[in-house]
């Protein structure tokens, strides 16, 4: 996760210099640098949250204490496996799938890419896809706050769809930082990278 955060920086601010260079819009190079930035004070953060847990040491339950009802994880995971999707979590994926459609040049010319960001729109329900997009993108300029709202998507379904869709954009790009960002992403929804590629072979 570092390492794509370092990548998305230094992708960011060439792209920053080129577009104020031009007297283009700088908004899409900030969104790299921002993202860039978050990654890797995520990646921080969480190392910082492992080593203060390996200090921690549990005290053995005494013999009077009385023994803990285990909890039917199996139902509670088909619980959440089953929720359902919010419109704020479909938002979520949207914007996430139009970022990684990002990664190819230029969408107006790539049909493929397009259509599969489009796609997401049918298959969570949205009737205006560039709408809906538009309106989402800007709640969304912290991508912290996007990856955040996408890993509390529990449905099954919804995960793996947005996961190989990303994935399908990712190969027509062909971006080696893409596909890291991806297999970050795809770890935090529960998916490391041997069982991703099982989906996407069975995807296949």
């Amino acid at each position: 996760m570092k390492t794509a955060g370092w990548i998305f920086i230094v992708i960011g601010v060439l792209a920053f210099l080129g577009a104020a260079s031009k007297g283009n819009s700088v908004f899409g190079p900030l969104f790299w640098i921002g993202l860039g930035g978050t990654l890797i004070y995520l990646k921080r953060e969480k190392e910082e949250t492992s080593n203060e847990k390996k200090v921690v040491v549990t005290p053995k339950p005494e013999p009077h204490d009385t023994p803990q009802v285990k909890e039917d994880k199996p139902v509670q995971n088909y619980q959440e496996q089953n929720a359902p999707v919010t419109f704020e979590q479909k938002e979520a994926a949207l914007c996430l799938i139009a970022f990684f459609a990002g990664y190819n040049d230029d969408l107006s010319t790539n049909g493929d890419a397009y259509k599969l960001s489009y796609q997401s729109a049918i298959f969570f329900g949205i009737g205006n896809y560039e709408e809906t997009l538009t309106q989402a993108l800007p709640k969304y300029q912290d991508a912290d706050k996007l990856i955040d709202m996408v890993l509390t998507i529990k449905e099954r379904r919804s995960k793996e769809f947005i996961l190989l869709t990303c994935y399908d954009l990712t190969k027509i790009s062909g971006k080696p930082e893409a596909y890291e960002f991806l297999y970050n992403i795809a770890d935090e929804m529960g998916y490391n990278k041997e069982k991703f590629h099982k989906l996407i072979d069975l995807y296949n």
